[in-house]
């Protein structure tokens, strides 16, 4: 697909493999030496709470996830260098925007934003998560397209199986959403009730988080 290369960098970091819910395998970069002299980005990244309200009263809802979000992002030279990483294969380096980078996040949240700027009156964002929202069937239909638009000409990419389009409720940042109603989602809340009691701190942390999540 050509988002690595071999590499002769002098850095290098581990990787690790994370299934993903859909059964892909996500590559993260583990970046621990690289963000001891990584200057912080600190572009901001939405509440999740507001964007859920936004949503909450739309008639109408379409999602769009933006395929691989980060590997869309191309590398300059000398950044492609400081994302080598190692494999019982050899020594490789990424050609795009890896997943796992301190400031990955930021970085791909300002191309959203500029990418979409001016369209906060019907869409909201979280990384490579976008929801377009309108109240009437017409009003969606044009809100959909300057969207589309918007992302044919920047030459990004989404995963057709992972969109909803044209819905009265949708999933997502793992609530269901639409027509008045923010609710969580079950098996998220089955997962907390049928939780284990936690023996070790980072147990109780790992259900601080879940849990927070909804609180």
């Amino acid at each position: 697909m050509g988002v690595i290369r071999p590499s002769e960098s002098a850095w290098a970091s581990p990787v690790v493999l994370v299934p993903k819910p859909d059964g892909e395998i996500q590559h993260l970069a583990y970046g621990s030496p690289r963000k001891n002299v990584t200057r912080p980005d600190n572009h901001p990244m939405p509440r999740t709470d507001e964007l859920l309200e936004k949503l909450g009263w739309a008639q109408f809802i379409s999602t769009l996830d933006l395929t691989k979000g980060y590997w869309q992002v191309p590398l300059d030279v000398s950044a492609k260098e400081r994302s080598a990483f190692t494999t019982h294969l050899g020594l490789y380096e990424f050609n795009v925007l890896p997943f796992g980078l301190w400031n990955a996040p930021a970085t791909f949240r300002r191309l959203v934003d500029g990418l979409l700027v001016g369209l906060a009156e019907y869409v909201v964002t979280y990384l490579d998560d976008v929801a377009i929202f309108s109240d009437s069937w017409a009003d969606h239909l044009e809100h959909l397209q300057k969207v589309l638009e918007r992302i044919r000409e920047a030459r990004l990419t989404v995963k057709a199986k992972k969109c909803q389009i044209g819905l009265n409720r949708v999933t997502y940042l793992g609530h269901q959403v639409g027509q008045g109603t923010i609710n969580p989602l079950q098996a998220k809340v089955d997962a907390i009730q049928k939780w284990p009691v936690p023996k070790l701190k980072k147990l109780v942390q790992s259900f601080l988080g879940l849990a927070g999540y909804y609180r």
